[in-house]
């Protein structure tokens, strides 16, 4: 896999359906949360406050892992995260799902204070 330096070479390298899931996810989180910057780290998009990482987007075959960067958030959330399959930094987002706002701002709350922004 190519190293990819900016969203744009990170989007053609997706398949159709890969590419309409991660740039609604994207764009979704760079609307609804402006003060965190979308960067292309670790060859996927990724969004960050400052130098801390706060989440990201995977994309896979099959669905787009949201990436929780550390576990305390998949931890935290367990019990909200029955109808999804997850491993102990990513939770998987199947390519029909409609945006949780809620899943979505819960990770985001519970990384900035663990990172100790908020």
């Amino acid at each position: 896999m190519p190293k990819f330096d900016n969203f744009t070479d990170f989007y053609a390298s997706l398949a159709p359906e890969q590419l309409e899931h991660i740039t609604s996810l994207v764009e979704w989180v760079s609307t609804n949360y402006p003060e965190l910057e979308p960067v292309i780290a670790w060859n996927q998009p990724m969004f960050k406050s400052g130098t801390k990482y706060i989440l990201g987007f995977m994309p896979t075959k099959k669905h787009t892992n949201l990436l929780t960067v550390t576990d305390t958030a998949v931890t935290e959330l367990m019990p909200q995260l029955t109808h999804y399959k997850h491993g102990t930094r990513s939770i998987q987002l199947p390519f029909d799902w409609s945006i949780d706002p809620e899943l979505f701002a819960q990770v985001i709350s519970l990384r900035m204070k663990e990172e100790g922004l908020s």
